[in-house]
């Protein structure tokens, strides 16, 4: 009995331990699963947090991309104007013969000066004035409106032959009064632009080649030599014509062009080859021009007597003794005369510029009558180098002739004409000029 007892008893305990042993086994079971689980669902999580954090975090790429698209873009500098550059303008006498004065009278603000070669003021250098808004009033030079007053600066020097003065101001300034004295201020708007861009272009060159640097420290001088300056005041219509071209010129493959320009035409335009060149510049074209076959100028004629003739003719080299004949041998493409044989008892001589034949031939005195009947007198140039010839033996040369000036470039009569009937100033200056642009400088 005692025997059986024990083994019952020692099987109950061990049985309980074994459901013990199972519940604890149980138990880890179902925490390891927990865990299983928890960390499981941690890492879905940190996966799904990493994902939302790729997609809302552009890659590399992808922020050089947005960069560029959220970049502010920099606003377009406004276009910086080039500066209004100054010329210096060599003043010739009132005779416009000479660049050195004998004596200048200025006045500025009320206050009258003069200068001349013994002035102390000019012992040690330049004197320089400085007119203000109001100008320097100059009276001792007499010019088509007096007295003439200048914009700038005057700058006075004394040399061995006299005073030079150089007229130093702003290029547009200097233009505004190079227009009216070059142009009739009542000319046509869009003509007076096609003068202000020609007259602009001429003096631009002028200061790139600067022919009266080295000697006289000047640009131009304010004569027919270059362009006309303050002959005449500045007037608001040509002023306006200048304002409204500001800055520009006439160019070929980025070069400024010379911009001749002339008073009215024979019917056709000139190239420089009148001047002796080889080979017309490249913008320069002969054409047809009718637009101012109507102009007084168009038509003309003189009569020189033999004398004045044979009086010129002892001054050339070659020539000696009494004048026998003037010869026409020679003429350009478009009619200009090139040529002309002047023979004396002594020998003959050749004039071949269009200056020189021109000058030879002065009027200076005569009476030119017009094609409208108009006389007027002549001066130091025949009005072209357009021209016939008929000798009157022993008496006088008679010279029937067209067009007024050099005849190369622009007509200026002409180019009024074409404003009135509709053309611009930019469809002028094509017209008159080959293969150039209009260009903003």
């Amino acid at each position: 009995m005692k025997k059986t007892r024990f083994f019952y008893g020692k099987n109950y305990f061990l049985s309980v331990l074994l459901c013990w042993l199972l519940l604890l086994d149980a138990a880890v079971q179902f925490n390891l699963g927990q865990a299983q689980e928890k960390d499981t669902k941690l890492e879905e999580k940190s996966g799904d947090e990493e994902s939302s954090l790729a997609q809302e975090k552009p890659s590399g790429a992808a922020q050089a991309a947005q960069s560029e698209q959220t970049a502010v873009v920099p606003e377009t500098p406004e276009p910086v104007l080039s500066e209004n550059p100054s010329i210096r303008v060599l003043l010739m006498d009132s005779s416009y013969g000479t660049y050195y004065h004998p004596s200048v009278t200025v006045e500025i603000c009320g206050e009258t000066s003069a200068y001349d070669v013994d002035s102390p003021e000019l012992a040690d250098g330049p004197v320089i004035l400085d007119g203000g808004e109001e100008g320097i009033c100059i009276s001792s030079i007499k010019r088509q409106e007096n007295p003439p007053v200048y914009q700038g600066k005057l700058e006075i020097s004394k040399t061995s032959r006299g005073l030079l003065l150089i007229n130093e101001l702003p290029l547009e300034s200097y233009l505004e009064a190079v227009v009216p004295s070059e142009m009739p201020a009542s000319y046509e708007k869009e003509a007076l632009m096609a003068q202000a861009v020609c007259a602009r272009t001429y003096a631009k060159k002028q200061m790139e080649e600067g022919t009266l640097k080295e000697e006289y420290g000047a640009d131009v001088d304010d004569s027919v030599n270059y362009q006309v300056y303050r002959n005449i005041s500045p007037k608001e219509q040509t002023s306006e014509a200048v304002k409204e071209t500001e800055g520009k010129v006439m160019c070929q493959e980025g070069e400024l062009i010379t911009a001749y320009y002339f008073s009215t035409s024979a019917g056709t335009t000139s190239t420089d080859e009148v001047w002796g060149a080889e080979e017309a510049a490249p913008y320069l074209k002969s054409v047809e021009c009718d637009f101012d076959a109507e102009e007084p100028w168009s038509r003309w004629s003189v009569e020189i007597p033999w004398d004045t003739v044979n009086d010129r003719a002892c001054s050339l080299d070659g020539c000696s003794g009494a004048l026998l004949s003037l010869q026409i041998v020679k003429k350009s493409q478009s009619g200009a005369v090139t040529g002309l044989l002047v023979t004396t008892e002594g020998g003959s001589s050749e004039l071949s510029q269009e200056y020189d034949i021109r000058r030879f031939l002065s009027p200076r005195g005569l009476t030119i009558t017009e094609k409208d009947g108009t006389q007027t007198k002549g001066g130091a140039l025949l009005p072209s180098a357009y021209f016939s010839l008929e000798a009157k033996e022993g008496s006088s040369f008679l010279l029937q002739g067209a067009g007024y000036g050099h005849g190369v470039g622009m007509s200026q009569t002409a180019a009024n004409e074409m404003a009135k009937e509709g053309y611009s100033c930019d469809e002028i200056l094509h017209y008159f000029f080959k293969d150039i642009a209009i260009v903003t400088e």
